[in-house]
């Protein structure tokens, strides 16, 4: 089957401008063993636009070939409480589209921690990820692409990984090929509508080159079935592959974003940092890596980051050298305020925070 792949037209005349950012690490993921390689990783620029024909948002100045996902990639949640009831959730809503029986495929998947979880649940998983770092002979530790042709999938699961794909469409379309156009796909986003409506400049990211919505996700199929949960930050589809357009038609209906506010948000932290105390950021994933390239590049409002997962404590932020600790920090080099990089996890936060009898200002994104 041909393809016309035009839901990410990169022509001058197809574009509009939505929102820029300069010289922001490439990889907002990665985390560093010493300060002088945090402050040497490499920078990009964000050019994010918009197609005039699918309403597609993607970065018009993504570089795939710098993109290299190394040991130093961490961006696994699953060690908190609030993100493990999400897998969970993701997983029974799996169950419900009739997954138990089935053979899946889980196109990047990751620390395999989902994965893991599937395989526990009896089902007949197999994985793809060069990132991975275990020894399960189900996952291959590479790249998905053309030479993966008759993987034979009931389900093929996408999550997380989209977003860091150029030209989605056209992979998808590698999938569907790789499978013979059968089975279904399940794919999991982060959501570009939530953005814009909290404003929350943060949240874009170098190394997510394509910005969805429930529209643009769908409009890659003649029929699918699209929904939001995490608090509306991320986005679903569940799609037939056989059902995969060969071009996205020129007539779609679609949201135009408009970034303009971002500049305000970004003053009103500024001036929080500026005014408020001594302060902690709880978070060393891309949201915080990116608040803090944004506001505090010479660390001079925002004494450390903190973080529950392990394999980022004491390791530095990429660009702004921030130095990661546990939250036991918190004892030892007291802060006015903590602000927490996703609201999503303040009642948990608050709930570690109570047991060390401190008294400290909470804020959240």
């Amino acid at each position: 089957m041909e393809i016309e792949d035009n839901f990410s037209e990169n022509t001058a005349n197809n574009l509009s401008a939505v929102f820029q950012q300069t010289n922001v690490p490439v990889f907002q993921n990665k985390v560093y063993p010493s300060f002088a390689m945090a402050k040497e990783a490499e920078k990009g620029e964000v050019e994010l636009v918009q197609s005039s024909i699918s309403g597609f948002v993607f970065n018009n100045s993504f570089q795939p070939h710098i993109m290299d996902y190394d040991v130093h990639y961490q961006n696994e949640q699953a060690n908190s409480e609030v993100f493990q009831k999400h897998l969970t959730y993701v997983l029974q809503l799996l169950k419900g589209y009739g997954i138990k029986n089935k053979k899946v495929v889980e196109v990047g998947c990751g620390k395999a921690v989902f994965f893991d979880m599937m395989l526990s649940e009896g089902i007949d998983c197999w994985g793809f990820d060069p990132t991975y770092e275990g020894n399960n002979e189900r996952i291959k530790k590479e790249y998905f692409d053309e030479s993966q042709r008759g993987i034979a999938a009931d389900v093929i699961i996408m999550r997380h990984t989209l977003e860091h794909i150029t030209k989605p469409f056209t992979f998808l379309h590698t999938i569907a090929r790789a499978n013979d156009y059968k089975g279904f796909l399940f794919v999991e986003v982060p959501t570009f509508e939530w953005i814009v409506n909290k404003k929350a400049f943060w949240d874009i990211f170098y190394e997510h080159c394509n910005y969805f919505t429930e529209q643009s996700l769908g409009s890659m199929f003649e029929d699918a079935i699209t929904g939001n949960f995490f608090g509306g930050q991320y986005i679903y589809l569940w799609a037939d592959l056989s059902k995969i357009k060969e071009t996205i038609p020129a007539n779609l209906q679609f949201t135009k974003f408009d970034t303009s506010s971002f500049a305000q948000k970004l003053e009103e932290y500024k001036a929080i940092l500026s005014n408020s105390g001594s302060f902690a950021v709880w978070g060393a994933g891309a949201k915080g890596s990116t608040f803090l390239n944004l506001l505090d590049k010479e660390r001079k409002a925002v004494k450390y980051v903190i973080d529950i997962n392990p394999a980022k404590q004491n390791k530095f932020i990429a660009g702004t050298g921030h130095a990661i600790h546990s939250p036991e920090i918190l004892l030892q080099q007291p802060v006015n305020n903590i602000l927490i990089m996703n609201e999503n996890y303040r009642d948990e936060i608050e709930n570690q925070i109570a047991q060390y009898n401190i008294s400290i200002n909470i804020l959240s994104l």
